[in-house]
């Protein structure tokens, strides 16, 4: 398949994925396929601010009762649920997330996903420019298909082989696009969202 049909899913797609690995900070079982949420700006000041306190707190924990982390170095609120057996840890992170309006680390992760995901809608790639999430997916992805039965010089094996690869980088696209309007909430939040963003 060639590189051109697809670019601009592939582009979408690799940032996507990497800031989507980002947004599972908090359990290992979260994704980009978790449900995300309707984002206002007083919910990213919320998750700003918990995430401030997760990350001392997670610290804390560390050094109390060790590295529970799944690879030594990584972001430290990666390794909050591991320390949930500790009836102090559960307290203390259960008081962080309440405090903030989260009933528990699950809920905190949807919205974690939710900001994340809308994150890198507005986050410029490597030529500068940013993925407004204004594009239309479905557009591009009729386009991508037309010139792959185009191609000629494409035989009826490789051009099967790759609309199947648009098909699936497609479903992936999907799976990682932000919620209408989530990636305009956040965009005044960027700055404080980057070192989040980069804590993985």
């Amino acid at each position: 398949m060639h590189a051109s049909t697809i670019r601009q899913f592939a582009r979408r797609l690799c940032l996507a994925s990497g800031l989507a690995l980002s947004a599972c900070f908090l359990a290992g079982t979260a994704g980009a396929s978790d449900d995300q949420v309707k984002l206002t700006a007083a919910m990213v000041e919320k998750f700003i601010a918990a995430r401030a306190e997760l990350t001392v707190l997670a610290t804390d924990l560390t050094r109390k009762y060790g590295d529970r982390s799944d690879t030594p170095g990584d972001d430290p609120v990666a390794s909050l649920p591991a320390f949930q057996d500790i009836a102090d840890a559960k307290t203390r992170t259960d008081a962080i997330l309440s405090k903030y309006d989260f009933k528990d680390l699950d809920a905190l992760d949807i919205v974690t996903n939710s900001v994340m995901l809308a994150y890198q809608a507005d986050v410029p790639d490597n030529n500068g420019a940013a993925d407004s999430g204004q594009n239309d997916p479905e557009a591009d992805k009729a386009k991508a298909r037309a010139e792959i039965e185009a191609d000629q010089s494409l035989t009826p094996e490789k051009k099967k082989e790759a609309l199947q690869q648009l098909d699936e980088q497609f479903a992936s696209l999907q799976a990682l696009t932000p919620l209408p309007g989530n990636a305009e909430v956040v965009k005044p939040f960027l700055d404080k969202l980057k070192p989040i963003a980069e804590a993985n």
